[in-house]
């Protein structure tokens, strides 16, 4: 039988292995961060002021500073590849989809999809310009861009899921997991939207299991299978 989600399958695949790949360069630790926050980099995508960046990388040994701001640099860096990735993921899967259930909501996911690259390379952008004026920098134009082009990216990410449900709703019992799932991160990325919490590393958690079993879910996937759920 042939497997009609083969390609978004291995690129969803290369998607979890750099995603993996990632938590190892970024840095697992920092100085203070905002409340509700417990993982570095997502509090440094979500900062509302200068104040809280600071703090951010402020820790008492000032070799440490130094260190966890290069790990967040390497890991920003890392990320144009990574974002490259999961873009094409959501396109590639997207279209595939499509062809496959003709449903009229996904053609809005393959154009969220290059929305989302976009908003996630200008917001690297924006990072990699703080970390850099630190020290001495005026950075509170790059903060108030960076929540601009962060939910772009974010709002372009719950959207997605929350319009991918539809596709899975009316398959088995994974494939409905997969749709509650994403209605979950749609409905968690507005209540992150509305009150920055920890509702945010939530929100994010969500994302990354979505995208998970999407890519499960390319890999068992048959033609079979899609004459069993249409």
């Amino acid at each position: 039988m042939k497997r009609s989600f083969l390609i978004p399958g291995i690129t969803g695949t290369a998607v979890v292995i750099m995603s993996i790949f990632l938590l190892t360069v970024f840095p697992g630790k920092a100085g203070k961060l905002p409340e509700g926050f417990s993982t570095p980099v997502i509090a440094f995508e979500f900062i509302k002021n200068a104040d809280e960046a600071r703090e951010l990388f402020n820790v008492p040994d000032p070799a440490k500073s130094r260190y966890i701001i290069d790990a967040m640099d390497r890991g920003n860096r890392l990320d144009f590849i990574y974002m490259v990735l999961y873009s094409s993921f959501l396109f590639l899967f997207s279209r595939k989809a499509f062809k496959v259930s003709r449903r009229k909501l996904l053609p809005a996911v393959m154009i969220l999809s290059f929305i989302i690259l976009t908003g996630d390379f200008l917001e690297n952008i924006q990072l990699l310009a703080i970390t850099s004026k630190l020290q001495n920098g005026d950075f509170s134009g790059e903060i108030k861009l960076l929540r601009i082009f962060t939910w772009q990216k974010w709002g372009g990410l719950a959207i997605s899921c929350t319009l991918l449900a539809p596709y899975f709703i009316k398959g088995n019992l994974f494939s409905k997991a997969i749709a509650v799932c994403g209605i979950s991160t749609g409905a968690l990325g507005l209540a992150a939207f509305m009150h920055r919490s920890i509702l945010n590393e939530i929100f994010s958690l969500f994302t990354g299991i979505t995208f998970a079993l999407i890519t499960i879910y390319c890999l068992i996937y048959t033609t079979a299978e899609n004459r069993r759920q249409d």
